[in-house]
């Protein structure tokens, strides 16, 4: 994965820039490599099985295909052993453990990987790794399945790892053997530090009754542990032993210290240590020296399973932990402020490594080093509140398997700084900064600055279908806030080097940045704004122009030295991608019950190399043919889906193109409402609010049939309004609403009115999910309405409307 560096000097007329790139790889031993001066200090060292001294294994082709095991290797590649065979390293430095990144057929036995050292089997036993298929293979569309049938396989790998018994030497050849097929893609050789002992006056966990064998649970018994610490003002002290943990356990103004990661580990179903909830954080908590240890093999995002989670913040620390299989490694929700994470391992979780959400201020991620996340590496939501004065440090993300490796979502003054992003997959780059997802759009000034993003950037099967190394997208709103780009190395993008898309972008300086080895343009643009750009060099681009610009309207101004992208061109060389005709998705609008309608689908080929298409799968409600096969370059094939409903409903779904194409599969979204004059008449109809409080809890959601999403308006204010249109008059005489079933019980005030005139007065009405499973019912004469509204005016439960399901009949 790591280069050494060399120095490139590009001189020019009364000036000189001197750029670092990546030199040819070297090694300070046969299989190891020294960092780029860029990312987290790691105590292990890194050892890459495509370089290794010995294996008679098979070493993959390269890919960055998504969808193909190869692709989510470290570098883009990695060494398949059948049952027998062998990698083997030459230790550039002592080690005492090692982590081996691993992966195995899906439906496979577990099994193992034995280690051993002396070069020549049988060698000294040193430790015997346990391998799975559990943590991995994922299918399907996001969030993702465990079925096979759903297509698009991804996220094939996992970590194992053991304490070695004794120091190596350097020197040492150490022999990684294959009981069973299993590709290894890199081992993290360490001489971990012995384990620490107890801090003088500490509570240890095991006077509470923990039990460090895992035999039993020891949730409660750490719980109290950490309460009694809190109100005695002890440190608590988790000893070697690995413990049984099934439960978030709550921590606030208290001190938690293990022997070390390696050592002390809380290991479990739904293990996971949390703050208070904001706005109330919890404040001066100070973790460090353990390991957490999830049991998440899939993501569940109506589940809170993050290994540390909640709200931290006046002056609390996060330092030397390891965080494996859970859901997300960090999500911290605000309104919080203050909080340092450093030296810690993130890897393997099914979500995001870390995500500072929601009006997080003032927190420091540093010296961090994050590998195989389900989502974003390190993101900053801006998701209501404003996260500001944030900043990524000298962290390293390698092989997020969608998203991206480091994501700005709105705020302010926020920073992302000698940082490593590595290998991302799909849908994402190395630094991405966005008004995406609902986020508060970015003011103050955005800094990125001296990071290096090796092979970033992923050919995608939707709009934009080429995202760069480093990419702004004004998808919500147009981004006006400052943003600083300066002193960043992108080393082997796999598209473009530097992207803008969406609504306008301004406001951006990018300066001292060297593009070494882009697939296509140094600069994409595609959305108006403008930026300026000094001393930006480029080399080895993959396309005939420098910038790619179809009349976007997006300004750039030129300063100082700028060389090797001085040209313009509109059109990207083939990749590889499909082109459908009907991306944006297929409405059917309302369909009578026991009718049907059909819709084409015509996808094209624009090449360079002839695509199979292996499936097409419809979602629950629909039906497709499958008279593709394989598209010559230039050619097209024509779907034909279907809608035929039986019941009523509102059915939404994505058609699935699998195929051979490198961005991966292809996704339609198909919808469709089940016309029952009899049933629901505001089933699929626009809804409309006087606000909303969250970009997941609009008005649409009432409408949509499932009652397990809701509507909420902006918390503390009233009256709130919610508007359902029936798309024509038509006789109503009755209401239902409804909460989500699993919400406890609360009383709303509501008046009911019909095209603008009162229909039902102002009343308190009790939803319990013990009566009519949390729905109300609300009769009157029949009339005649085309818009019906509801006016709250109290919540007895929250200070908000809220609603699942808005549902009006006619009988």
């Amino acid at each position: 994965m790591l280069r050494t560096t060399t120095v490139i000097v590009v001189a020019a007329v009364g000036s000189a820039i001197a750029l670092t790139v990546p030199a040819p790889a070297a090694s300070a031993g046969p299989s190891a490599a020294p960092p780029l001066p860029a990312g987290a200090s790691v105590p292990f060292t890194e050892y890459d099985s495509v370089n290794a001294a010995a294996t008679n294994g098979t070493v993959t082709a390269t890919s960055r295909a998504f969808t193909q095991l190869a692709a989510e290797a470290t570098g883009r590649r990695a060494v398949q052993l059948a049952a027998g065979q062998y990698v083997e390293f030459v230790l550039a430095k002592p080690a005492d453990a090692v982590d081996v990144r691993y992966s195995t057929a899906d439906g496979s036995a577990d099994s193992t990987l034995q280690v051993t050292a002396g070069g020549q089997a049988p060698g000294t036993l040193l430790a015997s790794l346990p391998t799975t298929a559990k943590y991995s293979h994922f299918y399907g569309n996001h969030p993702f399945t465990k079925n096979p049938a759903d297509g698009g396989q991804h996220h094939y790998f996992d970590d194992t790892r053991a304490l070695l018994g004794r120091v190596l030497p350097a020197g040492t050849r150490v022999r990684i053997t294959a009981s069973a097929p299993t590709t290894v893609d890199v081992a993290d050789f360490e001489d971990v530090a012995p384990a620490a002992a107890a801090p003088a006056g500490s509570l240890s966990v095991l006077d509470f009754g923990a039990d460090p064998t895992g035999a039993t649970d020891s949730g409660q018994a750490i719980q109290n542990a950490i309460d009694a610490g809190a109100a005695a003002h002890r440190t608590v002290w988790i000893p070697p032993g690995t413990f049984t943990v099934t439960r978030q356990l709550t921590v606030d103004t208290v001190t938690v210290v293990g022997a070390g990661p390696w050592y002390s580990v809380l290991h479990g179903a739904g293990v996971g240590v949390f703050g208070k909830p904001a706005p109330t954080p919890s404040t001066v908590v100070h973790l460090s020296g353990f390991a957490i240890f999830g049991e998440t093999t899939m993501r569940d995002d109506s589940v809170s399973d993050s290994g540390l989670g909640g709200s931290l913040g006046g002056g609390s620390t996060v330092d030397d932990l390891w965080i494996q299989h859970t859901k997300v490694g960090m999500w911290f929700d605000g309104p919080a402020d203050g909080l340092t994470v450093s030296d810690t391992r993130i890897q393997d979780t099914t979500a995001d490594g870390v995500n500072l959400h929601d009006g997080v201020s003032h927190v420091t991620v540093q010296n961090t080093f994050v590998r195989n996340t389900g989502d974003d590496g390190m993101a900053m939501w801006s998701d209501q509140n404003a996260d500001h004065d944030n900043a990524f440090v000298h962290d390293t993300v390698v092989q997020p398997q969608l998203a991206n490796g480091f994501a700005v979502y709105g705020g302010h003054d926020n920073t992302v700084s000698d940082d490593l992003a590595a290998d991302t997959v799909t849908q994402g780059g190395g630094v991405h900064v966005g008004n995406r997802f609902g986020s508060v759009p970015l003011s103050g000034t955005t800094t990125i600055a001296g990071d290096v993003l090796l092979r970033t950037g992923d050919l995608v099967p939707n709009d934009p279908t080429e995202i760069g190394a480093l990419w702004f997208d004004a998808a919500d709103s147009p981004m006006t806030g400052a943003i600083a780009v300066h002193d960043d190395t992108l080393l082997d993008s796999s598209y473009a080097g530097i992207q803008f898309v969406g609504k306008s972008i301004t406001n951006v300086s990018v300066d001292r940045v060297a593009i070494a080895g882009a697939g296509t343009f140094a600069v994409q643009l595609q959305g108006p704004g403008a930026a300026t750009f000094s001393n930006v060099v480029a080399v080895g681009l993959g396309a005939r122009a420098g910038t790619y610009d179809c009349a976007s309207g997006f300004a750039l101004t030129k300063s100082g030295l700028n060389a090797g992208w001085n040209t313009t061109a509109c059109g990207f060389p083939p990749s590889g991608a499909l082109t459908i005709d009907k991306a944006a998705g297929v409405d059917f609008g309302f369909q009578a019950l026991n009718t049907a309608a059909t819709q084409p689908i015509t996808i094209t080929n624009p090449g360079p190399k002839p695509i199979t298409v292996q499936s097409i799968t419809a979602p629950a409600g629909f039906t497709t043919d499958h008279p593709c096969g394989t598209i010559a370059v230039g050619a097209s094939c024509t779907v034909h889906v279907g809608f035929d409903p039986a019941t009523s409903g509102n059915f939404t779904g994505l058609l699935t193109i699998d195929s051979t194409s490198p961005a991966g599969p292809y996704v339609v979204g198909l919808k469709g409402v089940g016309y029952d004059p009899n049933g629901d008449l505001a089933l699929g109809r626009t809804a409309t609010s006087s606000s909303q409080q969250c970009s997941w809890c609009g008005p649409d959601k009432l409408t949509d049939g499932d009652p397990t999403t809701y509507f909420e308006s902006a918390d503390g204010t009233f009256p709130q309004t919610a508007t359902v249109d029936l798309g024509q008059t038509v006789s109503v005489d009755r209401i239902v609403l409804k909460l989500p079933p699993n919400w406890g019980a609360r009383t709303q005030t509501i008046a009911v009115s019909a095209d603008g005139a009162p229909l039902v007065a102002s009343a308190d009405y009790v939803f319990d999910p013990a009566v009519a499973g949390n729905s109300v019912t609300i009769t009157f004469p029949a009339r005649s309405v085309r818009t019906l509204t509801l006016t709250v005016t109290g919540n007895t439960g929250w200070p908000a409307a809220q609603l699942s399901e808005f549902e009006a009949y006619a009988h």
